[in-house]
């Protein structure tokens, strides 16, 4: 009886984690369709300005091929932005293909970066990323790991004000994470955390990647050439699991 009540609560568990996952993984598509239109609707005024520019050809006095150049320009810079994108909305999706694979997570947090700009700049936060170099890529559950570290952000969003900082930072793991790799949360600004009130489900979801997440350390803060003093936070350690 006690061991059907346990399947039965870890089942409920990991529907709930996968609700969750599909959940974060809207709000990231949200916020790309929010910017693709914004890159849109730049164009379109753009495609109207062109128009103008064409009439006023033959006229007296005009600076057609300048004002050409320019409005080339800003369509050229947006097409090229919305390309970078779609190629990243086609990575995250592509992700969950394969449940878990070899990759890079300085790619899979940069990636993440892009899409959480529209959010961060709507709250008027810094988000700043630094990337750790010499990192190896690791064997995990990227797409599962990619919920985790949207849901950390929003936890960490929620305690951030306006005109305060978020620094996401990489580094190589310890033995602890055997080869894998450590993801920094850094809140400016903010005085204290309680990791206890993440939910159930972002705990449980961060256990399945076998990672284990702790608040950060004085000497973790005190880099006072990168302006961390003040700062609080925490950071996830990613281990590299053993291919099956």
């Amino acid at each position: 009886m006690t061991t059907g009540i346990t399947a039965e609560g870890t089942g409920e568990q990991e529907r709930a984690m996968r609700q969750q996952q599909m959940a974060s993984f809207g709000r990231l598509i949200a916020d790309f369709s929010h910017e693709m239109r914004n890159h849109l609707a730049v164009i379109q005024e753009a495609n109207g300005l062109l128009e103008d520019i064409l009439v006023m050809e033959g006229t007296e006095g005009n600076s057609v091929p300048v004002l050409l150049k320019e409005t080339a320009a800003q369509i050229s810079q947006r097409v090229r932005r919305s390309a970078d994108l779609c190629q990243h909305l086609s990575g995250m999706a592509h992700r969950s293909d394969t449940p878990c694979s070899s990759f890079q997570v300085n790619d899979l947090v940069a990636e993440l970066v892009i899409f959480l700009e529209r959010s961060t700049r709507s709250r008027q936060i810094s988000l700043q990323l630094d990337q750790g170099q010499g990192i190896d890529p690791i064997y995990n559950e990227p797409a599962l790991l990619q919920h985790v570290l949207y849901q950390l952000y929003a936890f960490s969003l929620e305690l951030l004000s306006n005109g305060q900082t978020l620094i996401i930072s990489t580094a190589i793991g310890t033995v602890q994470t055997k080869g894998g790799v450590a993801i920094s949360f850094r809140l400016g600004g903010v005085p204290k955390l309680d990791l206890a009130e993440l939910s159930a489900t972002v705990s449980a979801a961060i256990a399945s990647l076998g990672a284990k997440l702790e608040g950060l350390q004085q000497e973790d803060l005190e880099v006072t050439e990168q302006g961390f003093a003040g700062f609080c936070g925490f950071k996830l350690l990613v281990p590299s699991l053993p291919v099956a």
